[in-house]
């Protein structure tokens, strides 16, 4: 019997928020907290099931919100690239990726490109030659 109530409050919940305000909730959350964000976070904020909020975003953006986070990220990442000085190791953790490796291939599978080649390319930075 508790359990059956449970699942109706939790259905109720979820009729009460509205999809827009859920999905607009989970781009929010990629732009402003990109480098540590979690779709967990909205569900948790407005009383929702993870499955539920992932099912939103993806019928009303065609993605995952895995794919929109990813795509926000290799963008900032391609931009420090283009504008700062930042180094390539400083500008993965800045974008939040703990893995070097899986970050080179997420960035060459985006733009063709490793990052360094897409910072020269892009700066139209001279290749840097080994001093003897």
């Amino acid at each position: 019997m508790m359990a059956k109530l449970e699942r109706s409050t939790q259905q109720a919940r979820m009729e009460a928020v509205s999809r827009d305000a859920l999905v607009q909730a989970a781009l929010q959350e990629i732009t402003q907290n990109y480098r540590e964000a979690s779709l967990s976070n909205v569900a948790r904020a407005y009383g929702v099931s993870l499955a539920y909020v992932s099912e939103c975003v993806r019928a009303q953006t065609g993605r995952t919100y895995k794919e929109l986070l990813q795509k926000h990220r290799m963008e900032t990442a391609a931009r420090l690239l283009r504008r700062s000085d930042l180094n390539i190791q400083q500008i993965i953790a800045q974008v939040g990726y703990e893995n070097t490796s899986y970050f080179y291939r997420l960035f060459h599978e985006r733009y063709g490109l490793s990052p360094r080649e897409y910072r020269l390319v892009r700066t139209g930075a001279a290749p840097r030659r080994p001093t003897a």
